[in-house]
């Protein structure tokens, strides 16, 4: 690339984020609506400054949307299965279940929106945890503001090494690592997670109840932590497809052994400012009205969630009637799908065998930036929103056998997903397009070497802000990695910097950037019925990453 990196060219290739910045935060604007404004100075910067043609743009606008359908089916799949939970009922048996299981509030939080979160990200992956997580906080009465900042922070540790790895396995192939340089990489990767991991888990607690969440959480968070990190970190040298999952799985049932420990065994009132008032108020009045001996607060107290994911207490005889097995008949379908897919080569490699897709030749500005030549492909029977639509169904029929769905249920369930699919499909599009204009017009290599540049041997510190902007554009680690590798390899040889602590940076912050990621607050926002609140969670996430990457990044200086 001819561009000289000055001031001006790499304010300019900034100048889509930037915007997209400040009106999510500072004009507190919806992704659909800040998405496709931030997209079209994309595109203009990208022909009047990167003088990329009018061919290349088209082809990386039309690879933005092909990618962004393939994102938006797990958006809609995720929709949808919220939307049958929601008419069918299921959410206050799933409330009273855990709270039966897990009396203790903190407890309750940390196992929707760490525990399960991680599990889920272990298996599916693409925003799944975010769009399941989020509507069952609703449903035990958390505020759904707090409902999505807290998964999104929960899940992010188990991006690399979860989904059965697929983010680590395209760094390894994006970079061209040797075993030796791999399992180095991988050492450092995994190590720089846990620290991601256990901040994780402590910024958890401080949203709960800022320094008497944590002190309150701190032996959970010490043991889950050791669970999900140290495995990650130990199974890092033997086996990467199925580090996150047995990692993320150990400890999703240790929490509820965890929640047996005497400190969180006593039915308590929900007290924390995260949780709505209606949740609050019920548990106060169970905790009056409970008998000598101690009887669970609001087990009897049903909390309905509104449209607008406000919360309300409800009568009727439908959700009291079904127990919390029958009430996560979606979740169990949804796990039983995707172990029985992903888990079991044979069945995978046969499913996947039905793919389709669209190639791309390579393309190349006026200033020599070159993008090579791709081939996309989609294969649907092993894709995460099958496994949620699936999931849908089944809850579907198993909710109306129960008699929880009312008559027309199933138009209700169709109208609202329609409803709220509209802007965020919007917003993918445009914030997907927009990250693929900009690395095909070479802007984001002119943000990445800018960056370089600067730092020199400090580069290291700001190794996983790189990583973790690759995830803000484009919702993936994957994508990410496979955005930022090469460069970041690159600039490890010119500075001299250690490559596999580099590496495993990248892709450190490239999962902590997950919890920063528009698409993922997007489906959070949606599910949890916030619709364009995006900008009040990002307000939340954004610094709570920077201190993660920050953290990360003065280990980097320490080994690289």
């Amino acid at each position: 690339m001819t561009l000289d990196i000055t001031w001006i060219s790499w304010g300019l290739a900034f100048l889509p984020l930037a915007i997209l910045l400040l009106l999510m935060l500072g004009a507190n604007w919806g992704a659909a609506e800040a998405g496709p404004l931030s997209w079209l100075v994309a595109l203009v910067i990208a022909f009047f400054y990167f003088d990329a043609p009018l061919d290349v743009i088209g082809f990386e606008n039309a690879k933005g949307i092909w990618s962004a359908l393939t994102v938006l089916y797990v958006v809609w799949a995720s929709i949808l299965l919220y939307e049958v939970s929601h008419e069918g009922q299921a959410f206050e048996p799933l409330r009273r279940g855990i709270t039966q299981l897990l009396p203790d509030p903190l407890m309750q939080v940390m196992a929707f929106g760490w525990a399960f979160a991680s599990f889920l990200q272990g298996v599916t992956g693409f925003g799944v945890p975010i769009a399941v997580c989020a509507p069952l906080l609703v449903g035990i009465g958390v505020r759904p503001l707090y409902a999505v900042t807290i998964p999104l922070i929960g899940h992010a540790w188990n991006n690399t090494f979860g989904t059965l790895a697929v983010a680590w396995l395209g760094l390894k192939e994006v970079t061209g690592m040797d075993m030796v340089t791999a399992a180095q990489t991988a050492l450092y990767a995994a190590s720089f997670i846990w620290v991601l991991n256990l901040f994780g888990g402590l910024l958890v607690c401080w949203l709960y109840d800022r320094w008497n969440g944590i002190v309150k959480g701190l032996p959970v968070v010490i043991v889950m932590s050791l669970l999900q990190g140290g495995l990650t970190l130990g199974l890092s040298q033997w086996n990467d497809t199925l580090n996150g999952f047995i990692a993320s799985s150990v400890a999703f049932v240790s929490i509820f052994v965890l929640g047996r420990l005497k400190r969180y065994r006593d039915p308590k009132p929900a007290t924390s400012h995260i949780f709505t008032e209606e949740r609050r108020e019920a548990d106060a009045k169970a905790q009056t009205a409970a008998p000598a001996g101690g009887a669970q607060p609001t087990q009897a107290v049903a909390i309905k969630i509104n449209e607008d994911g406000s919360a309300t207490l409800a009568s009727g005889k439908g959700a009291h009637e079904m127990s919390l097995q029958q009430a996560f008949i979606p979740y169990f379908a949804l796990l039983i799908v995707t172990f029985g897919v992903l888990l079991i080569p044979p069945v995978k490699a046969a499913l996947g065998t039905w793919s389709f897709g669209l190639s791309f030749p390579e393309t190349v500005t006026q200033l020599g930036f070159v993008r090579p030549a791709s081939v996309t492909h989609f294969a649907p029977l092993t894709h995460a929103g099958t496994f949620l639509l699936i999931s849908a169904i089944v809850g579907c029929l198993a909710f109306k056998s129960f008699g929880t769905m009312g008559e027309g249920g199933l138009g209700r369930i169709v109208s609202r997903t329609v409803d709220k699919s509209i802007p965020s499909t919007i917003a993918v599009v445009a914030l997907i397009a927009m990250s693929n204009v900009m690395a095909g017009s070479g802007a984001v290599n002119v943000l990445a070497q800018g960056v370089a540049a600067a730092m020199g041997q400090g580069y290291g510190f700001l190794a996983p802000m790189v990583g973790g902007l690759g995830s803000f554009m484009t919702t993936s680690n994957l994508a990410s990695n496979l955005l930022f590798g090469t460069f970041q390899q690159s600039t490890a040889q010119v500075t001299g910097l250690y490559g596999p602590a580099i590496l495993g940076a990248q892709t450190a912050g490239a999962a902590a950037g997950n919890m920063i990621a528009p698409g993922n607050v997007l489906l959070g926002t949606t599910t949890a019925g916030i619709l364009g609140r995006e900008g009040e969670v990002l307000k939340i996430t954004i610094p709570l990453f920077a201190i993660v990457a920050v953290i990360i990044g003065a280990c980097v200086l320490f080994v690289a």
